[in-house]
Formats: C-alpha cells, sequence, structure tokens
C-alpha cells in the first residue's frame, strides 16, 4: 500500500477575490434574513389584524435590527476573508 501525501495548496488570494467572495455572500445571507424579518412582521400583523400602517411599523421595529445584524455580519465576512486572503489555511 502507498501512501501519497495531500498536496498543500499555496493558492493566494487576490484582493478583488476576497471581496467578491464577501459581496457575494453578504448578498445571499442578508437578503434571505431581512426577507424572514419582513415576512415574520408581514404575518404577525395580519394574525393579530393590526391594520396596514401599524403592520409597516412592526416591519421597521423589527427590520432595524435586522439591519444591525446585517451589519455586524457584513464586517464579519469582511475580516474573514481579509485574513484568508492573507494566510491560506494549511492541509
Amino acid at each position: 500500500m502507498s501512501t501519497n501525501k495531500i498536496p498543500v495548496d499555496t493558492t493566494r488570494f487576490s484582493g478583488t477575490d476576497a471581496i467578491l467572495s464577501a459581496v457575494g455572500a453578504t448578498l445571499l445571507i442578508v437578503t434571505e434574513m431581512l426577507g424572514a424579518v419582513f415576512a415574520f412582521a408581514w404575518a404577525i400583523g395580519g394574525l393579530l389584524g393590526i391594520g396596514d400602517t401599524a403592520t409597516y411599523v412592526l416591519m421597521a421595529a423589527v427590520g432595524v435590527p435586522g439591519v444591525l445584524a446585517s451589519l455586524s455580519l457584513t464586517r464579519r465576512i469582511l475580516r474573514v476573508e481579509t485574513h484568508l486572503r492573507k494566510a491560506p489555511p494549511q492541509a
């Protein structure tokens, strides 16, 4: 039985690759998260029968923390992508 070593990948990513990866991941995750937040507020407003204006206020109230969470997520994704660009993981 022969043992072959796994080749080490020494590929480094450019700054553009890191930013494009971060933007793509952020767009995907944030749109899903905000869509779920607004759908939740719309469903609660409909179930409680509070009217259109109150439903929109509820959407704004739950949307603000959703936007803040998405900004935090964006910062984390950019930080990780920048770190991976500088030092790729070792096998």
